[in-house]
């Protein structure tokens, strides 16, 4: 599965995800969320823009191929090197 536009994110999360000041940290991205059933979880990042976008397992985001998700993170691969993106506290 490939980035869904972030016209898939519900309207209420992007306006949050998109208030400056909201999540803090600009410039990084950040995992806002995992959702979906286990054996076909999403991810919803915060790009530094302040776009979202969701992704699958199999798919790509901006950082480079989505290797796994789980319940708390997504592992993707970034310059031939595993990265990982875990929910803020």
């Amino acid at each position: 599965m490939s980035i869904q536009t972030p016209e898939t994110t519900p309207d209420h999360v992007a306006e949050i995800a998109t208030d400056r000041g909201t999540l803090g940290q600009r410039g990084v991205f950040t995992l806002l969320g995992i959702m979906g059933a286990e054996d076909a979880l999403r991810a919803l990042i915060l790009l530094p823009s302040g776009e979202t976008v969701m992704t699958a397992a199999d798919g790509t985001s901006p950082l480079g191929p989505v290797r796994a998700i789980d319940t708390t993170s997504v592992t993707l691969l970034r310059g031939g090197r595993l990265m990982r993106l875990t929910l803020p506290a």
